[in-house]
């Protein structure tokens, strides 16, 4: 006896049903470090340094990682927003669910400002949470991964990658990268792998919790069992490119705000 499915049952399997749950990424970061080059190189694989410093987008992008489907929603943010978009700012980080808190190496003043992007993080997802958590310490981790840009510049450089790496594990980040986004579009696509990886290991494990005491002391095993700080000197022997065959869709889905991040 042989079974059949229905064509909607076949296109679930593959990931290509319209009600597959998408993955709400949040990029973060002052203007100019490369919020919308990262984007725009990970889902075109071409890179574009000039950017409208005055609008902000949400990309929707559908992709296999890992062979699976996996459906993107990418707010790329505004670098410096004014005090009256506080709030929008503080609504768009309740909406996300894994987060890219972006600076330059070669400005100090967008690595020093990675500390209060990943403040305004952890407050407003505890925030959200008081109403059903006793505790609150308790706050249900987020994957924050942190990324250092314009690699490339290296006569201009003024955060080291040490200070990178010892950063992210002061802030809690669950994974580190230094990358050049308009060198390498691996270096770029690993850094939305590690996402991706991080978001799929807490959907599933939603209970793990830790105390805003243990921020500075331990941070997540990377979901590939690799060392949790992914410096991103990566090649395409790890296979941290898109796949061959791959089919990419970009459709921007709307407006937020008023600006947008440059390289």
């Amino acid at each position: 006896m042989t079974s059949s499915s229905s064509p909607k049952s076949s296109f679930c399997k593959i990931g290509l049903c319209s009600r597959q749950k998408p993955l709400k990424v949040m990029v973060l970061g002052q203007g100019g470090v490369g919020k919308s080059a990262l984007v725009v190189r990970f889902i075109t694989r071409r890179y574009i340094g000039e950017y409208d410093p005055n609008l902000e987008k949400v990309y929707t992008f559908h992709t296999v990682m890992d062979n699976e489907m996996v459906l993107f929603e990418i707010l790329d943010t505004a670098g410096q927003p004014h005090e009256s978009e506080c709030l929008t700012l503080e609504a768009n980080i309740r909406w996300a669910e894994a987060f890219i808190l972006m600076y330059s190496v070669t400005d100090k003043c967008s690595f020093d400002e990675c500390n209060r992007l990943k403040f305004l993080i952890n407050y407003n997802k505890r925030r959200r949470r008081l109403g059903s958590n006793s505790s609150k310490e308790a706050v249900t981790d987020v994957p924050v991964v942190l990324v250092g840009n314009k690699t490339d510049q290296w006569g201009d450089r003024m955060v080291t990658l040490e200070e990178g790496q010892r950063r992210s594990k002061e802030i809690g980040c669950v994974c580190f990268h230094e990358i050049s986004v308009r060198e390498s579009i691996e270096q770029v696509w690993s850094v939305f792998r590690d996402v991706c990886r991080f978001w799929q290991v807490h959907s599933k494990c939603p209970k793990l919790k830790r105390s805003s005491s243990d921020i500075h002391s331990e941070q997540i095993v990377s979901p590939d069992s690799t060392r949790f700080i992914c410096t991103s000197k990566l090649t395409t022997a790890n296979g941290t490119a898109p796949p061959n065959g791959t089919q990419n869709t970009v459709s921007p889905v709307m407006m937020l705000g008023k600006r947008a991040s440059t390289y």
